[in-house]
């Protein structure tokens, strides 16, 4: 049995279902967490908007998310302002947003917080990229307002206390939608200028929302890529803001900025006066040394004359002729000593002595000493000296033989 049934095809269906909420909800404020949260290299952001009972697709394109003034963040309860769209070809819906902000606690608050946490996890706020201060500088930079109370105030100081410095005025915007980018702009030509040794980048006070160019990323970008030393002075001491954190030095008002940035004259006059004794007591050291110096080589020199050295070589002459004289004395005493010795132990020995003792001794003819009786024969004439004379004497027989 077939029945009449009125039928309609999934696109229609589709079609008025998008009709019918997007006409609907058009312009909505919903509240829910965050999650899946993706910021797309094409600017965009994709998340899930839920709460303990249901989920939203959500999208938010590049040119409705630059104007938000925090990092969204899985997790974070927030409040949409945006409209519902349909996906006919998936049958899928999802909230198109236009605007975000917190839920339950102040925008702004939220979105300084959540990016001195990003700059920090950076590395941003460390103290190793801090630049150093000049001690003496001579030309300063100042990114402000011409119209302000903080400018005149720091130029009052300035000519005050330091007027030997120059000041060098690149105005901008301090507050509004385009204050951030004219600040970074003006830090940016600032930085070309030739000769300038230190910048101060700052504001009177104001509220919040006043004082939030000095809160925006950029600007923080800006201040810590600048190669010139940074002092930044914005509002009253009690505000803080991203710039102060980044920055080289943070000054609590724009008029102690000017007090810090140069010595006045009355301290430079009291450094000269401090470098001046330094000078002056190491040049007074330096002097004594060379004056020590001097009065060694002349005591050198007056070592060195030539007639001094003469006279010491006369002297050490001298004393070597002494010695000489004392050395060959007693060697002279001992060969004295030796040679009487000697002297003895020859006259002990001498024929002289021994003959005045009764030995005679007996010559041949010939004067050779007969030292034995069968050397002469009978009847040869010999001589025999006894003592100091000498006789003559005729060999008769030799007595022990005949015996």
């Amino acid at each position: 049995m077939s029945l009449n049934r009125s039928t309609i095809s999934v696109s229609e269906l589709t079609s008025k279902l998008k009709e019918l909420i997007e006409s609907n909800f058009s312009n909505i404020w919903i509240q829910g967490e965050i999650s899946n949260f993706k910021h797309h290299s094409s600017g965009h952001m994709y998340f899930t908007l839920k709460d303990q009972g249901a989920e939203l697709r959500c999208i938010m394109f590049r040119g409705f998310n630059q104007g938000i003034h925090f990092k969204p963040e899985d997790g974070m309860d927030v409040i949409l302002k945006g409209k519902i769209t349909v996906y006919e070809p998936r049958g899928q819906y999802q909230v198109m947003v236009q605007n975000m902000e917190p839920a339950g606690v102040g925008t702004l608050f939220l979105a300084f917080e959540a990016l001195k946490k990003q700059l920090q996890s950076e590395g941003l706020f460390d103290t190793s990229l801090k630049n150093k201060l000049p001690q003496f500088p001579k030309k300063i930079g100042i990114v402000t307002s011409q119209t302000g109370a903080a400018f005149k105030d720091m130029v009052q100081v300035l000519n005050r206390r330091a007027p030997y410095v120059d000041i060098l005025l690149r105005p901008t915007l301090v507050q509004g939608d385009n204050a951030a980018n004219d600040i970074v702009k003006a830090i940016k030509e600032i930085s070309l200028i030739n000769n300038i040794d230190v910048l101060i980048i700052g504001r009177g006070g104001g509220s919040l929302e006043d004082l939030w160019a000095f809160n925006e990323e950029v600007v923080a970008r800006a201040i810590v890529a600048c190669k010139i030393p940074i002092i930044s002075a914005v509002g009253h001491e009690t505000d803080i803001t991203i710039s102060d954190m980044v920055s080289d030095l943070r000054a609590p008002t724009p008029s102690a900025a000017a007090e810090i940035v140069a010595l006045s004259v009355r301290d430079l006059k009291q450094k000269i006066n401090e470098h001046k004794n330094i000078l002056f007591k190491q040049f007074q050291f330096k002097l004594n040394k060379i004056w020590q110096t001097f009065d060694h080589l002349t005591d050198r020199l007056t070592l060195q004359k030539p007639q001094n050295i003469i006279q010491r070589q006369k002297e050490k002459i001298n004393i070597l002729s002494d010695r000489l004289l004392l050395s060959m004395n007693h060697l002279f005493t001992i060969i004295k000593t030796k040679s009487i010795s000697m002297n003895k132990e020859l006259n002990i020995l001498n024929p002289s002595d021994i003959l005045k003792r009764g030995y005679s001794i007996i010559y041949n003819t010939n004067g050779a000493i007969v030292r034995k009786g069968q050397d002469l024969k009978e009847n040869d004439l010999f001589e025999a000296q006894i003592g100091q004379d000498r006789i003559e004497a005729v060999k008769k027989r030799d007595i022990f033989k005949d015996n």
